[in-house]
């Protein structure tokens, strides 16, 4: 008889009181945990936005148990929306440009105003050099072509025309310093993600000067296979040692140093 009242008692009075005082505190511990949920969706403008979404959609429910049972469903549907979040900030990312990951500038001796070439091998290896980089195939077009000569030659003349005659014609050069990009405190690795980032933002330039390259820039370059054309200058007979670029991935080699012998020896007195 003890235990059938004690039933009774549990069932009819405790248990009600207890539903009734846990009944209370339901909408503080909703908002609690809703609170706690928003801020674990890792961004501050997200957290603010489904906190405040959130919580107006608590005010608005019957009851005291609905409020902590829909809390619990943010919380279970917690893994999914930040998912949809990083998703979302991925597709709406802007992907950095080429001045932003090479953020080398044309030196500042190149007047805008344009540049006079006056020997006639730097001509001759300017025809060479343009019949290539303009040259829109595919299988062209992304070479990797090399400049080179000793100094004095004239190797960053014929750069400063080219960049020239490319911005006046509305086309898009880039210039790079190679020991800036090369040799710089943190060095360019050429991880899959660098490599994509670069070949994203190269889609749209025409040419792609590196200046004052050596062999470790050539490869770095090869490496990446960019599908913009490139153009190596690089000084041989020198500290720089000789260049020896990949047969798979070199275009036209110009070397103005054997087009200058062979200018001088057809117009003798020229210089």
């Amino acid at each position: 008889m003890s235990t059938s009242v004690f039933v009774f008692v549990a069932t009819a009075v405790v248990l009600p009181l207890l539903l009734s005082e846990f009944g209370d505190w339901c909408p503080w511990l909703a908002k609690r945990l809703t609170r706690w949920t928003a801020r674990r969706l890792g961004d501050v403008e997200a957290t603010a936005r489904y906190s405040e979404e959130w919580l107006a959609e608590l005010a608005h429910l019957p009851g005291k148990l609905s409020h902590l049972l829909t809390a619990t469903s943010y919380l279970l549907a917690l893994p999914r929306i930040r998912w949809s979040l990083r998703a979302a900030r991925r597709a709406t990312r802007t992907e950095p440009s080429l001045d932003e990951l090479l953020p080398t500038q044309a030196p500042i001796y190149w007047d805008s105003r344009g540049v006079i070439m006056n020997w006639g091998h730097q001509l001759e290896a300017a025809y060479h050099l343009l019949r290539v980089i303009v040259n829109e195939d595919p299988q062209v077009r992304n070479r990797l072509h090399l400049l080179v000569g000793p100094p004095g030659t004239g190797k960053t003349t014929l750069a400063h025309w080219l960049q020239h005659e490319f911005v006046r014609d509305g086309k898009n050069i880039h210039y790079v310093w190679a020991p800036a990009w090369i040799h710089r405190t943190r060095p360019l690795r050429v991880s899959a993600q660098m490599r994509d980032r670069l070949i994203q933002a190269s889609q749209d330039v025409n040419l792609l000067v590196v200046d004052e390259a050596d062999q470790a820039t050539v490869d770095t370059l090869q490496a990446l296979q960019l599908p913009c054309p490139v153009l190596v200058l690089a000084t041989t007979g020198g500290q720089l040692g000789e260049i020896v670029p990949s047969p798979a991935t070199a275009g036209v080699v110009v070397d103005l140093g054997r087009i200058l012998d062979s200018w001088q020896r057809a117009t003798p007195g020229a210089l």
